[in-house]
């Protein structure tokens, strides 16, 4: 092998170290993302669907006791 093609090669081995460990950090930060979207999501949703009960629950009440008329 020569030496021009033997550069080459450590220098493909030292870019794809470099890219290896870019991925690595990559899906480190996706996976906080993804953790903290999840988290902020499901808090999101359980205010809707809290503020939906009442808001059904307080309609109901209205009805039943003949106030909506």
């Amino acid at each position: 092998m020569n030496s021009t093609k033997q550069r080459q090669y450590v220098h493909l081995s030292q870019q794809l170290k470099l890219l290896n460990k870019n991925l690595e950090k990559t899906t480190s930060e996706l996976q906080v993302m993804s953790s903290q979207c999840n988290k902020n999501i499901v808090g999101q949703i359980g205010k809707i669907h809290s503020s939906w009960f009442i808001a059904s629950n307080r309609y109901f009440e209205k009805e039943m006791l003949g106030e909506g008329k």
